[in-house]
């Protein structure tokens, strides 16, 4: 482990969720009381996740049922990125995403527009991707609709095994329409930058504490966040720390232990 300088000292957290505060479907150890220690202090945070297949609202839902009592408004997913992107420029948008995920766009104030939209958001269709859908979403684009995408993973894993991901599709359109995606969510910066900008700071000021030395911490960094803390916990293997520049400003056991070296006071579930 890493010690923390004193010039760690951010003005607000961005928290990943799976691998920092859940692994294998419950809380990490200590996680519930370490969010309950920043809610008490009044540090500001946000937890960033890149799921494309649930809103922000079942996200909260989720994890409160997990015992990491969280409201949806301290979410920010890639479609909560692009829809506040989306509302802040009027456009009107074609959702090709999942049903999922449509309320963060209306709750953002999107206009849906079906047959000429300003821009076409692309996110993970699951069974709904169809040729023709494709095709519709292919039209939108060389008719001059901005291509938005989710995300860039390129697969992931699903219960059967490996399905193609957002960041597939968006590769296929860019070529086909010869469009450069915007794209919302990590290792992407617009993700890091919306969040500082709901949270009212600089991204200088925000710290972003991951599992993932690449997509989390190193991206968070080269976003221009003022620090980046890698735990070992979900997806770390040893080394990570090395393998990828800008390196973590610090390395740390788990979010709980990271939580108590920065409020200097011990984290314990109760």
């Amino acid at each position: 482990m890493s010690a923390m300088g004193a010039h760690l000292r951010p003005a607000a957290l961005l928290i990943d969720v799976d691998g920092v505060l859940t692994q294998a479907g419950v809380a990490v150890p200590g996680a519930p009381a370490a969010l309950r220690a920043l809610r008490e202090r009044e540090i500001p945070f946000l937890l960033v996740t890149n799921t494309s297949q649930r809103s922000r609202d079942a996200l909260a839902r989720q994890l409160t049922a997990l015992g990491l009592a969280v409201e949806a408004g301290r979410i920010i997913t890639p479609a909560v990125a692009a829809a506040r992107y989306l509302a802040a420029h009027g456009y009107r948008a074609y959702l090709a995403t999942r049903a999922s995920t449509r309320d963060d766009f209306l709750t953002a104030g999107v206009v849906l527009e079906e047959e000429h939209p300003d821009a076409v958001v692309l996110g993970d269709l699951g069974d709904e991707l169809t040729y023709d859908r494709l095709n519709r979403i292919l039209r939108h684009l060389l008719a001059g609709a901005e291509l938005i995408a989710l995300g860039r993973t390129r697969y992931w894993q699903a219960p059967d095994g490996p399905a193609i991901d957002v960041g597939a599709l968006a590769a296929l359109f860019e070529a086909a329409a010869g469009v450069r995606a915007r794209v919302f969510g990590k290792p992407e910066p617009s993700i890091f930058i919306e969040a500082a900008s709901m949270l009212g700071v600089s991204p200088s000021a925000l710290a972003m504490i991951g599992d993932d030395a690449e997509v989390d911490v190193a991206a968070a960094r080269r976003a221009g966040l003022g620090a980046g803390i890698l735990v070992q916990t979900g997806k770390y293997r040893p080394g990570d720390e090395q393998r990828h520049t800008p390196a973590p400003d610090a390395v740390y056991p788990s979010f709980p232990s990271f939580i108590a070296a920065l409020l200097g006071t011990p984290i314990t579930d109760q």
